[in-house]
C-alpha cells in the first residue's frame, strides 16, 4: 500500500480524485492492509464506522473477483 503525499507535507495534493499516487494502490493491497495481522500497513477506522466502511470495500473486492473469473 503506497501512501500518497498530502498538501500538509508540502505536496500539491488537493483531493482531486485523479491522484496518480493513490491509483498505484490495488484492491489486493488494501485488503492485505486490513486483513493481515502484523503487516506494515496500518489503517485506522473508528469502531462506529467499521461495519459501514466494510460494505463498499467488500463490494469492490467481490466485483474484482468476478473480473478475474
Amino acid at each position: 500500500l503506497l501512501e500518497a503525499p498530502t498538501a500538509g507535507e508540502g505536496a500539491t495534493c488537493r483531493s482531486c480524485a485523479h491522484c496518480p499516487w493513490m491509483a498505484m494502490n490495488g484492491l489486493q493491497a488494501i485488503a492485505e492492509a486490513l486483513e493481515l495481522e502484523g503487516s506494515n500497513h496500518e489503517v485506522y477506522v473508528d469502531e462506529r464506522l467499521l461495519e459501514r466502511a466494510l460494505v463498499p470495500l467488500n463490494r469492490m473486492l467481490d466485483f474484482a473477483a468476478t473480473l478475474r473469473g
